[in-house]
């Protein structure tokens, strides 16, 4: 693409039906989004530029420190989560994690693993049990608020865990992966009339791609105390990569993501759910990540399993009263 990072160009066309083809992690999808939705607007795609979702503008922006990136893409070319890559950056608090001599904490929080909040008729070739209508995500989330239940940023809980600190009673964590698009123009607004939170999982190398999260939407997340956190480069299977390759899938994305929100992430999804013990010691290099997790049914939370730790996905047809059930078996 010949864009900058964070250019955006909306455009609005009377009368014309807007068509957005998405092409990414779990396929090509279709987006027509009108005003009448009270959704942001969206405008037709250029031979130049691609349109998205702009941004609450009430939300400040996150200044931008000026990356080292590849200049089709803007993803900051790394094989390093030294500091000095993306300088001015701000670092999760330092913490060598629960001494040694202090009784082991469990922590028994769930995390909640979403991929896309989006109609169905606008989710394209993306796989349906992948796919969670905006009415159910909004269900969900009411029943969960009503009976009292809280969120916090897996960032948040990774820091409670380093500290051996346990987080209030019903607190749990919503994740959302690869960054599509609908996680800002669905997910977002009904997180924040909750007053909930959740930690987005981006793919760096579609942060240019108007089907997924630009720079000026992850601003604005973070700006509302969201987390983004580290999905790779490229969203590929780690556990095939060799050496410098891993490394580069994972610290070329956590610096890029430094750059784009002025934030180093602090945690990691593992693509496809997949790893293994060369991938986990390569996560654990990148000192800003601090916890990474895979696709289980979730459970007992320790620091020494901090780069394995469990989630829950949330397949669509899951009714508020299923989901209120699982959080009392797994909450605290």
């Amino acid at each position: 693409m010949n864009r900058t990072t964070g250019a955006r160009i909306v455009h609005s066309v009377a009368g014309a039906l807007i068509v957005i083809a998405l092409v990414g992690a779990c396929g090509t999808a279709t987006q027509t989004p009108s005003a009448s939705q009270g959704l942001p607007a969206i405008g037709p795609a250029s031979t130049t530029s691609a349109p998205v979702v702009t941004p609450t503008p009430t939300l400040a922006r996150t200044p931008i420190p000026t990356p080292r990136a590849h200049s089709s893409t803007g993803v900051v070319a790394a094989n390093t989560c030294n500091p000095s890559v993306v300088p001015g950056a701000s670092l999760p608090p330092t913490s060598p994690g629960p001494s040694s001599r202090a009784e082991p904490l469990t922590l028994h929080v769930p995390i909640l693993e979403y991929h896309r909040i989006v109609p169905l008729s606008m989710a394209g070739r993306s796989l349906p049990s992948l796919t969670m209508p905006p009415e159910n995500f909004a269900a969900q989330m009411d029943a969960l608020a009503n009976a009292g239940w809280h969120t916090i940023t897996l960032a948040t809980l990774a820091n409670d865990l380093a500290a051996g600190v346990t987080p209030p009673a019903q607190t749990f964590v919503i994740t959302i992966d690869d960054g599509w698009w609908d996680g800002y123009t669905y997910a977002y607004p009904i997180l924040a009339q909750h007053g909930f939170v959740a930690t987005f999982f981006v793919i760096a190398g579609r942060i240019w791609d108007a089907s997924f999260l630009g720079p000026s939407q992850l601003q604005a997340l973070v700006a509302a105390g969201n987390e983004i956190g580290d999905h790779t480069v490229h969203h590929g299977w780690l556990t095939a990569l060799n050496p410098k390759a891993l490394t580069s899938e994972i610290d070329s994305a956590a610096a890029t993501i430094a750059a784009v929100t002025g934030v180093w992430p602090e945690t990691l999804a593992y693509p496809h759910g997949a790893t293994d013990t060369q991938v986990m010691n390569a996560v654990a290099a990148c000192k800003p990540l601090r916890m990474a997790v895979v696709e289980d049914h979730g459970g007992a939370l320790t620091w020494a399993d901090r780069f394995r730790i469990g989630r829950i996905e949330i397949v669509p047809d899951r009714t508020p009263e299923n989901l209120l059930a699982y959080m009392r078996r797994v909450g605290q």
